[in-house]
């Protein structure tokens, strides 16, 4: 058998009986043995085995992003990056720069802008985008991925018009006069998305490909992802997954089935969990509601800063229940974007009249952003984990203390307050929403605040989580997540040997140097995947 002995480490192991370590001893992917230096080394004998000296290194069980999209990461790299823009004047000046160089009638598409960090929040209308771009179709999606602003060429390009009625599940923002304004909300988008060219698989796999070296060079070991919108079928994500762990990028990926790829999905014979060590299938993803920034996120009150509405339900209570009752006839459970109040509660009803079987994986709540302590007692009850996103808390405030009720305030963003009931706990990004590095959602979740306001408490600071609690929900807690706990998330004889080793202590010290730490190596199945 094959034998690899890292040793000469700092290791955390997250293993409640042994929780600090200074080698382990890898036998075909999985750790055998942890223990000292000395121990280990007696243990292994010397015939056949190689080593690594971690010359003092500090090493964590493989961290895992709970929740991202790893092809759209890829995706954006490949777009116009609008995430740096601080004005509508500098938004419309790189959108028009790039329009000037793009040929008449080929799209300009861009992402990730936020007027909320405009010194007046206000997006880009149709009229402003034509004035820059008369002859291109522009397509720009805001950060949260849940509004697009396009121009006059864009709605002529998808075929619509003044007349053209919403489509279910999404609008197309118009004016008091009926006229179109250039937003368009929720699935309204998918017209646009379907008038731009097709690309081609070969440069869906280069976007992935782009995607997973980083993932790997930021630490991470895994991720779980929801890519099918990207890829546009399940054949294809199968294809281009496959191809990178042929081509040696061991990147473990964990798949969640857009619920509209489900019908296909069960006719190729899969079903939660088909798959293998590197690439997995996992629940069916659904939506409840929009996004924050958008004020499209479902609250049960209205928005403070906008009292005419309270957000938008993506479906009716029936409708969503149904959804949930498709997936519990497919054996699977649910992983549903609910980000307001309302969502959650309308998540919560639907798993309460269609409960998972005992001993089934999870149902997962993804971003849980906006909770009330009634909802957090619900979510305790059942087997439910949540997906959180730290990193939200940097980006989102003060405008978000603005835009919440102040009776939901206080359990917003409440990492410590699902942590302290219970409830399973996966950390991500949601990339490319936010940057993918682990050490930004970690600093987030311990400060609270954004990497430059140094002397900020953090806002709603009795929401911090400890260094401990940051790094559990990217390691067990992703795992608990995925129903992937006894195989990852603790360094323990018989897990994966997946290792996530750095520079610098992740538990101790002051959070921001947290900012400055590398990762030197990162190891998937006992196989060094990158390294410095």
């Amino acid at each position: 058998m094959k034998k690899h002995i890292y040793y000469n480490g700092n290791i955390v192991t997250l293993d409640p009986s042994l929780p600090r370590a200074e080698a382990l001893l890898v036998e075909e992917g999985r750790v055998a043995a942890v223990g000292s230096t000395e121990e280990i080394l007696l243990q292994a004998g010397q015939a056949g085995v190689t080593r690594t000296d971690l010359e003092g290194a500090y090493v964590y069980p493989g961290l895992t992003d709970s929740h991202l999209h790893l092809m759209g990461h890829g995706i954006k790299l490949s777009l116009l990056d609008l995430s740096d823009i601080r004005s509508k004047e500098e938004l419309l000046r790189e959108v028009g720069k790039r329009a000037r160089a793009t040929p008449e009638g080929k799209w300009v598409l861009g992402l990730n802008w936020d007027e909320n960090r405009f010194p007046t929040p206000e997006p880009p209308t149709r009229q402003e985008l034509d004035r820059i771009a008369p002859h291109q179709p522009v397509m720009l999606t805001r950060v949260c991925h849940h509004v697009q602003a396009v121009n006059t060429a864009a709605f002529e390009a998808a075929g619509i018009s003044r007349e053209t009625p919403d489509p279910p599940d999404g609008t197309f923002g118009r004016d008091e006069r009926g006229e179109l304004t250039g937003l368009v909300y929720e699935n309204a988008s998918q017209v646009f998305m379907a008038a731009v060219p097709p690309r081609t698989l070969a440069e869906r796999k280069e976007w992935t490909r782009v995607a997973a070296r980083e993932a790997l060079a930021k630490g991470l070991t895994g991720v779980h992802t929801e890519d099918l919108r990207s890829a546009e079928s399940v054949d294809a994500l199968i294809h281009i997954y496959r191809g990178l762990i042929e081509e040696g990028i061991l990147l473990r990926t964990h798949h969640l089935v857009y619920y509209p790829y489900l019908p296909s999905f069960r006719e190729a014979g899969l079903a939660f969990g088909s798959g293998d060590r590197w690439f997995r299938f996992g629940a069916v993803k659904l939506f409840a509601d929009g996004s924050f920034g958008g004020r499209t996120a479902l609250l049960s009150r209205p928005y403070a800063d906008d009292p005419s509405t309270c957000g938008f339900a993506v479906h009716e209570q029936e409708k969503l229940e149904a959804l949930v009752q498709e997936a519990r006839e497919a054996g699977m459970p649910v992983a549903v974007h609910a980000i307001g109040d309302g969502a959650a509660d309308q998540v919560l009803q639907a798993l309460e009249k269609h409960p998972l079987p005992t001993g089934a994986a999870p149902d997962r709540l993804i971003h849980g952003q906006v909770l009330r302590r009634d909802l957090l007692d619900r979510m305790a009850r059942l087997p439910l984990a949540v997906d959180v996103q730290p990193r939200f808390v940097a980006s989102d405030f003060p405008w978000a203390a603005d835009r919440l009720p102040a009776a939901l305030l206080p359990t917003s963003y409440a990492w410590k307050s699902i942590v302290q009931r219970g409830i399973p706990a996966g950390g991500g990004s949601d990339a490319p929403i936010e940057p993918i590095d682990p050490l930004l959602g970690i600093h987030a979740a311990v400060t609270r605040r954004p990497p430059e306001a140094a002397d900020h408490p953090g806002y709603i600071p009795e929401q911090k989580l400890t260094p401990y609690e940051a790094l559990w929900i990217y390691t067990v807690g992703s795992a608990l997540a995925a129903g992937e706990e006894t195989e990852r998330g603790r360094l323990q004889p018989g897990k994966y040997a997946d290792l996530s080793v750095f520079d610098r202590d992740l538990l101790s010290g002051d959070p921001d140097a947290l900012l400055e730490a590398k990762a030197l190596m990162t190891v998937v199945n006992g196989t060094v995947a990158y390294r410095v």
